[in-house]
């Protein structure tokens, strides 16, 4: 959304658009020569009189006083049943004084904006759908503004795009996007509030709009459980409500005005009030609508509601409708493990042993999916299961180099008591030829062409459900473009234990700490060519923010830019303030906002002092 000042035709529409509207509004048309009865024009009179007095009963805040007058007028003016070839300039002064003093009364917020918003505009313009990053949900989100700044400008509606959007002359530019325009008066009832000053007359600025007006329903009593009960909220109600029933039943448009998003809710009931009666499911009309009506109207759609679930709610609300989880205000979906949670307590539950075993089926599955019909050989070290199509030996001295860098590694950066890095081993995957290394990027990662800088990859996610790196056997000696065979593989395993925790890192992060920490002697040929590689690679950044930006570089590129950034960031505050920095990221995967808070300084700080730092 651009700012308005960027349409000057537009705004000259605009305020001829304004002008006209508040022209028919206050005006009444011209009538023909008329003649009213004497006592007629006298009482018309009287009545202009006591409206000319509204703008001043406004101003000293008598409201209701002003309201009154007018509605006098329009009850004694419909008394008078003037006809149409009656009325005279008595009445078309009457009629435009009446018009005025309508238009000084001040608009609701909450009863009259509110309402055309919501109807207009709010399924774009929501919490979860903000568009032109404009939330109009809340009154203070609609004082923030969007992309383009403020929206309304209290007392200047010619200058706020809220109004101005409605009377846009494009169709595509006009809001509600979409959608028929809103009716003159609804535009009316949004410019006359904003030409008043925008005030809000609700309880809360971040409640949802109309909120104040919603009847608010006693607090409801919540009842712990005992465990005594033979039924459980949280494992045999929970589950299938929010499975069959919270889709209909939450938002802002619940069905039947009934939410049962917390436990809360549940008990507050709708319109009818008893839709639980705790202790007496006789009286509780959710049980009528599960297990006795017929046919059964709950729930609706195709969902359907085992008898046994029905009876076990029966019996819950029989029990006095407790509750065992922790919060009643928290959602009810919060109390109904995931897919993903029940996963990951499946994980948590399993021994070393069954780990370790599932480590190594994981190993085969994988290969048969990259070479069905090849067998590749195989060697175990305490914390590594080697699988490849090098020999034995070959995968012994990776496995002995790899040992001894991790325990390198957790001497610099500790574990928790007790954790060891990898659970069940890490699963590495060593190939002979550079074809079965790509075929894991084609397969495994659906990466069409694998760049030439690239002989490697790791890949953990939550829980080390799966963990494994996958790497080309790339010979003893280092070049100016690879890594030697032992140098990569201390590259991956570092980078796989920085994210052991399966938490997402930005890839320059990633591949920047790999290469640090993978044990490059300083006479190394690819670490000496590095630097040009990345310089090369960061001539085209102009914001120096964007160094740090995920999808800044390309896959190929990244790595040595991320090298020489991470680098940078340990000169700056040492291991300690690096993984306080990783600590931040992996709680909120920001960047920036990681940076900022670790370092006490903006990204685009960061990467013009590291542009001048020279680090090499």
């Amino acid at each position: 959304m651009l700012p308005i000042r960027h349409y000057p035709s537009f705004r000259s529409h605009c305020l001829t658009f304004l002008t006209v509207l508040f022209a028919a509004f206050v005006t009444a048309p011209p009538q023909a020569e008329a003649t009213l009865p004497p006592e007629t024009r006298k009482e018309l009179t009287e009545l202009t009189k006591e409206l000319k007095e509204v703008p001043g009963l406004i101003k000293k805040k008598e409201v209701e006083k002003a309201k009154q007058i007018i509605s006098t007028a329009d009850e004694r003016v419909k008394a008078l049943e003037i006809a149409e070839d009656e009325k005279d300039r008595s009445w078309t002064t009457f009629k435009t004084t009446l018009d005025k003093a309508r238009y000084v009364l001040p608009v609701s917020f909450e009863s009259e904006v509110a309402a055309i918003l919501k109807t207009n505009c709010l399924r774009c313009h929501n919490e979860a759908q903000a568009s032109a990053n404009f939330r109009l949900d809340t009154y203070e989100a609609i004082g923030k503004g969007g992309r383009s700044g403020p929206v309304v400008f209290p007392r200047t509606p010619n200058r706020s795009i809220l109004a101005l959007r409605l009377i846009h002359p494009d169709e595509k530019q006009r809001m509600p996007s979409g959608a028929a325009k809103l009716k003159d008066e609804e535009i009316l009832t949004i410019v006359r509030w904003i030409e008043q000053g925008a005030p809000f007359d609700g309880e809360e600025m971040t409640a949802p709009i109309g909120d104040s007006l919603i009847e608010k329903k006693p607090p409801v009593e919540v009842v712990m459980a005992t465990g005594s009960e033979t039924v459980s909220f949280r494992k045999d109600i929970a589950p299938w409500m929010v499975n069959i029933c919270v889709g209909c039943h939450s938002g802002n448009n619940a069905r039947g005005n009934y939410a049962l998003t917390t436990f809360e809710e549940l008990l507050q009931g709708g319109p009818t009030g008893n839709t639980i009666v705790p202790g007496n499911p006789d009286e509780s009309y959710i049980v009528d609508l599960v297990l006795r009506q017929n046919p059964l109207k709950m729930p609706a759609g195709q969902a359907q509601l085992k008898l046994s679930q029905a009876k076990a709610l029966e019996t819950w609300i029989r029990e006095g409708a407790h509750f065992d989880g922790a919060d009643p205000k928290a959602a009810i979906r919060s109390l109904v493990p995931t897919d993903a949670e029940l996963e990951a307590a499946r994980l948590a539950a399993m021994s070393d042993a069954d780990f370790e075993k599932r480590r190594t089926e994981q190993a085969e599955t994988l290969w048969k999916r990259i070479s069905p019909k090849t067998t590749g050989s195989t060697f175990t070290s305490p914390d590594f299961y080697f699988y490849g199509t090098v020999d034995e030996s070959r995968l012994k001295t990776l496995a002995d180099s790899a040992q001894t860098h991790l325990t390198e590694l957790a001497a610099r950066y500790p574990l928790p008591a007790g954790q060891k890095a990898f659970r069940g081993r890490l699963i590495v995957f060593v190939t002979k030829d550079r074809f079965d290394y790509e075929e894991f990027n084609t397969v495994l990662m659906n990466n069409r062409r694998t760049p030439k800088a690239i002989s490697g990859h790791s890949v953990i996610n939550a829980n080390q459900e799966t963990a494994y790196v996958a790497m080309h056997d790339t010979g003893d000696t280092a070049t100016e473009t690879t890594m030697s065979a032992s140098e990569l593989l201390n590259s991956l395993v570092s980078q796989t234990y920085l994210t052991r925790d399966g938490t997402t890192l930005p890839d320059w992060l990633k591949q920047g700490f790999g290469t640090l920490e993978a044990g490059l002697p300083g006479d190394s040929a690819f670490l000496k060519s590095l630097p040009a590689r990345a310089a090369k690679s960061m001539a085209t950044v102009t914001d120096p923010a964007k160094l740090f930006t995920e999808g800044t570089f390309s896959p190929g590129e990244v790595g040595d830019v991320g090298y020489l950034l991470v680098k940078f960031l340990m000169a700056q505050g040492g291991p300690q303030r690096f993984q306080q920095f990783v600590t931040i990221l992996r709680e909120n995967p920001d960047p920036a906002n990681a940076l900022q808070q670790a370092y006490s300084s903006p990204p685009a700080q960061l990467g013009q002092l590291f542009l001048r730092s020279g680090i090499r």
